[in-house]
């Protein structure tokens, strides 16, 4: 991983998002890759999950977890720090008052929103001063182009899409007869279940016919398609080789 790092900052890369409950090391991983080159980087990592699963979003809470993750990162001062999801039981001025307090120290640069409803998208916005919108965008999943994509243009807020690829499908590996292992998300994800998987598997035939016309792979143009959204700042995506990275 830190190999795929380390070429992916070399290829012009310069965005790297990660977060505290993507394993217990993910972190410090990322830290090490990008030690040579901290400062010509921008490090994003979440907040709002504690004990494995519970959301949690106090004041408290999100400035503790920020110490922890500015000790994994090895940094001084995190670029993006960003709420990984929502929590009903903390008034939002509270998760905002921790967050502010952060900048005004110097620990995160700016701090985003993330998986979070229209509505409390608003109430963020309204109450303080949120850099960034996270949410999943592709070809096969376009529902924010109706409601938050139009908000981060209006509000000229940086939003980051993911799941770009639409979990796989979009890469023209997985056909109608698929089976995914237990534990795999993608068994109980509406897109893989019957007629929108079907509508899924059409569009990547069209992406792979529009590959063909200028030599792309499925996968090029699926993300060249959420580059090109009005809105779109970033694009995150993952790979698991180098060969994967270097075709992305």
């Amino acid at each position: 991983f830190i190999n795929i790092i380390q070429y992916a900052y070399e290829q012009g890369i310069n965005f790297f998002d990660t977060a505290d409950t993507y394993g217990a090391s993910a972190e410090e991983i990322l830290a090490e890759a990008v030690e040579p080159f901290r400062h010509e980087v921008y490090l994003a990592t979440k907040v709002g999950i504690s004990e494995g699963t519970k959301p949690n979003l106090n004041k408290e809470y999100v400035i503790q977890a920020c110490e922890n993750s500015l000790k994994r990162l090895n940094t001084e001062r995190i670029d993006l720090y960003q709420i990984h999801f929502d929590d009903p039981t903390t008034s939002i001025s509270d998760t905002i008052s921790a967050l502010e307090e952060l900048v005004k120290q110097g620990k995160i640069r700016n701090y985003g929103l993330g998986h979070l409803s229209m509505g409390r998208i608003q109430e963020y916005n309204n109450l303080g001063d949120p850099f960034s919108i996270l949410f999943e965008l592709s070809a096969v999943a376009r529902d924010s182009l109706d409601d938050v994509v139009p908000f981060c243009r209006k509000k000229d807020l940086f939003g980051i899409a993911f799941s770009i690829t639409g979990r796989g499908v979009l890469t023209g590996k997985i056909n109608k007869n698929v089976t995914f292992e237990p534990g795999d998300i993608r068994v109980l994800d509406p897109l893989f279940q019957r007629e929108r998987f079907q509508s899924a598997l059409r569009i990547t035939d069209t992406l792979k016919k529009i590959g063909q016309r200028f030599d792309k792979t499925p996968v090029q143009v699926a993300i060249n398609w959420v580059l090109l959204q009005p809105g779109i700042s970033c694009a995150l995506t993952g790979a698991s080789t180098v060969s994967h990275l270097k075709e992305n």
